[in-house]
């Protein structure tokens, strides 16, 4: 690309007569020295028009200061840069001391004019930090505004991005400061570049809020998936212990169908007429009185043992009282002991006879 080489224009010298001294010679010796002092702007026949540019920002902003030193890119490329430092006040319209100015450095990129400055925001005091996640503000410091991402030569140029920066931190402070309102504005009135940074701080604020709201969903899902997690494991220790139980059924069913085998192998060799036709109380009939008697006098004896076993668990539970309790086992007692003996009676009677 050719340049054509600037000339210093009428109006720069009546930047000149505006701007101190210090700061015109300063800038002039800065762009024509050489050597291991030179600057690495690749646009060398445009130095006229970076110190026009730079003349006009001091000229609009008093309280900015130019400079030089190198600056090391995210790339990890050094490079010998002008740049213009000091406080940007930020509103006209309050007292100066309400709204507090804001601390930057504006490096001028060695392509400049063609690629946009570098801006950064530093804190003024211990007390005035820059506010954590800044619509305008990367976490580095450096300044993202829609004016240098659209930053286009010769459209753009160093005045226009300081009165933007002002009108950005009137709607953002970088310190979290909050101005007075200053009322409602006509829509109609506004720039688009005013509406398109107010868009975009509203869109920053929207979508941090959206974040949040995301963060605490997925908390309150890994909850719930850890909750799920821990029914499924129960779920799966519960299926296991009904495989369990399915193979122990198993193996019950198994040997009972073995025994049943068994049985039936058995009734098979000794018969079954006997078996199956004998009637469930022919099988406790006694067979002459005195077996009746024996049958009935076990039979007592043994309901008894029950009926004792019962008044213990009426005891336990606090149904019956002690005293009611030794007098019913006392009764039952000595009942019980006439039933064994006619039961001893009749064992030693059938002894005999036989």
């Amino acid at each position: 690309m050719k340049v054509a080489v600037s000339k210093p224009s009428s109006s720069s010298s009546v930047q000149e007569a505006m701007v101190s001294s210090p700061s015109i010679r300063f800038i002039e010796a800065a762009l024509e020295a050489t050597g291991d002092r030179a600057l690495s702007y690749v646009h060398h026949g445009l130095k006229w028009l970076i110190r026009d540019h730079l003349l006009s920002l001091f000229d609009d902003f008093r309280t900015l200061s130019p400079g030089s030193d190198t600056l090391t890119h995210d790339d990890g490329t050094t490079v010998h840069l002008l740049y213009a430092h000091g406080v940007l006040p930020i509103s006209s319209s309050v007292p100066p001391s309400s709204v507090p100015p804001v601390l930057l450095t504006i490096w001028l990129h060695q392509a400049y004019p063609f690629v946009a400055p570098i801006v950064y925001v530093f804190p003024a005091t211990h007390e005035q930090m820059v506010v954590h996640d800044h619509p305008f503000i990367a976490p580095s410091g450096s300044a993202v505004l829609p004016y240098l991402q659209a930053w286009q030569y010769p459209q753009s140029n160093l005045s226009d991005l300081a009165r933007n920066l002002v009108k950005v931190f009137r709607i953002c402070h970088p310190y979290g400061f909050i101005p007075p309102s200053p009322g409602r504005t006509d829509a109609s009135l506004a720039s688009k570049r005013e509406a398109i940074d107010r868009l975009v701080a509203a869109l920053h604020y929207d979508v941090k809020r959206f974040q949040a709201q995301i963060e605490e969903d997925k908390k309150r899902l890994c909850l719930r998936q850890a909750t799920l997690r821990e029914r499924a494991d129960m779920i799966d220790r519960a299926i296991g212990n009904l495989e369990l139980e399915r193979l122990r059924s198993n193996e019950v069913t198994k040997q009972m169908v073995d025994d049943a085998a068994v049985l039936s192998n058995w009734l098979q060799s000794h018969g079954t007429e006997s078996c199956l036709y004998i009637d469930e109380v022919e099988g406790f009939e006694a067979s002459d009185e005195s077996d009746r008697c024996l049958l009935e006098n076990e039979a007592a004896a043994q309901a008894i043992d029950d009926t004792v076993e019962v008044l213990d668990e009426a005891l336990a539970a606090g149904s019956v009282s002690f005293a009611n309790y030794i007098k019913q086992v006392r009764c039952l007692a000595r009942e019980q002991f006439f039933h064994r003996a006619s039961v001893a009676k009749i064992q030693r009677s059938n002894e005999t006879l036989s």
